[in-house]
């Protein structure tokens, strides 16, 4: 079906559901029944996905048109291109901000079929997000994402490769938050150039630094821009402090559960009431006054410790790439061999298929090594879109333990407090597909009950 065969079709299901209801105030909708709001909701998704495509279609024909029809420039532009180009032009027709013009032009480029210079019609440089795009199975914006990666990259591989992973970053797309997706876009440089990690980490370290400044109000400004090893610590150390269970405060050295409430010196409740912002300060001043080597504490049931994670064979050779829990940019693979012979780091290896290994057994109750196994595999919270690190989350069985539930990896997970809630008492469900991970709507929130992929970003294949 064409896009704007969709749009009609997406049009009339929000006449549908709303049921006669004029949108023209935000209560408007009040009286329609919930399966109403919610099918008004998933219309309203595909009217955006479907708005986005049309637009860069009609980008890709604009431009075409600005820059070899005379005829044209003189109805839109006035005739003078001076200084005026298909984008300006865009801008002021849409009036839509600069991000959502750029999007456009950038995938109508990548989808515009090509000419060769003997005037035969090539394929466009990008044909699986052509094939997206004109679907509508994804948003523009990260067709946009997709096509400029592949873009950056297009010298460091061959064109199979480079097809390949296309397709596979098209096949993510769909399931990806924009801030997921550039994620692992920027993987691209470190899978097809795996050499390439290590002068860039020096490069980044370079570029580190930490600075404080005295403000007028009294407060010290410190500011740091710390490369991945850097990094590293301090996020193992600010999740060991701040983490929902266990938040050390500035005037004891001991380690308190603080759900919602704590005791003052009177034995009356008193509410935490600090941001994150604020218990990370309380947090580095404990660190600076305690160090976290000296801390020998329990976080979600694993000693607190910074992973490690690398493949076997790179660990051997020193080739490659490796990636520290809680931090996008990968390290240099000889960097992970010096890190793992600090008593204070778990090294994680993997084996060929990324399998963990040596990392526990099934118990009725998570060990501490399936917990770091759980890190080293989730990343964090697995619920799509959630950036909770893996010091916030619980280990939860996605069959639950009472009554048959294995008490193993492949039946666990991390989950922060909020969506392991969800998780058990919203009637959602959980299946694997070659270790992927994907959660099941319950009925009431997707009738066709479709799988979400969930989990931490993938790691992309090496040329």
């Amino acid at each position: 079906m064409s896009l704007t065969a969709r749009l009609a079709d997406t049009v009339d299901a929000v006449r549908t559901a709303c049921d006669g209801a004029q949108v023209d105030r935000v209560e408007a909708l009040r009286g329609l029944p919930h399966e109403a709001v919610l099918e008004l909701a998933r219309a309203a998704g595909e009217l955006a996905r479907l708005a986005g495509s049309l637009g860069a279609v009609a980008a890709s024909e604009l431009t075409h048109r600005v820059r070899t029809d005379a005829g044209f420039r003189k109805i839109a532009l006035g005739g003078d291109v001076g200084g005026r180009f298909a984008s300006e032009l865009l801008r002021e027709l849409t009036r839509l901000d600069d991000d959502t013009v750029r999007a456009w032009e950038s995938v109508g480029d990548a989808i515009t079929p090509r000419v060769s210079l003997q005037g035969e019609v090539l394929p466009c440089r990008h044909e699986a997000v052509a094939e997206a795009v004109l679907s509508a199975s994804i948003p523009v914006a990260h067709a946009a994402i997709v096509a400029r990666g592949i873009d950056r990259v297009r010298d460091a591989a061959d064109r199979d490769t480079l097809t390949g992973v296309e397709h596979t970053l098209v096949d993510y797309a769909g399931s990806l938050t924009t801030r997921q997706l550039g994620k692992l876009v920027r993987q691209l440089p470190d899978r097809l150039d795996p050499d390439g990690a290590e002068p860039r980490e020096q490069w980044l370290r370079e570029r580190s630094s930490v600075t404080l400044r005295q403000l007028p109000n009294g407060l010290t400004r410190l500011t740091a821009e710390l490369h991945p090893e850097a990094a590293g610590f301090v996020r193992a150390a600010l999740d060991a402090q701040t983490a929902p269970r266990r938040v050390a405060f500035t005037d004891t050295i001991d380690t308190i559960d603080t759900d919602a409430e704590n005791t003052d010196d009177t034995g009356d409740i008193v509410t935490d009431t600090r941001t994150l912002a604020q218990k990370r300060v309380d947090a580095l001043q404990t660190m600076a006054r305690d160090f976290l080597a000296h801390d020998r504490g329990s976080l979600a049931g694993t000693a607190v410790t910074m992973l490690v994670t690398v493949d076997l064979d790179q660990l051997r050779t020193g080739l490659g790439t490796a990636r520290i829990a809680g931090v996008d940019e990968p390290i240099a693979a000889p960097t992970a061999r010096r890190l793992a012979a600090d008593a204070e780091l778990i090294p994680v290896v993997l084996g060929g298929d990324s399998e963990v290994l040596d990392l526990g057994r099934s118990a009725r109750l998570f060990t501490e090594a399936q917990r770091r196994a759980m890190i080293a595999r989730d990343g964090g919270c697995i619920w799509p879109g959630c950036q909770a690190p893996p010091a916030w989350c619980e280990a939860a069985h996605l069959v639950p333990w009472l009554p048959h539930g294995p008490t193993d990896l492949d039946n666990g997970a991390l989950l922060c407090t909020g969506h392991h809630h969800r998780f058990d008492h919203d009637g959602w469900t959980h299946h694997r597909e070659n270790g992927t991970p994907y959660l099941i709507p319950p009925p009431w929130l997707d009738p066709t009950r479709t799988p979400r992929r969930a989990g931490r970003l993938p790691t992309l294949a090496a040329a």
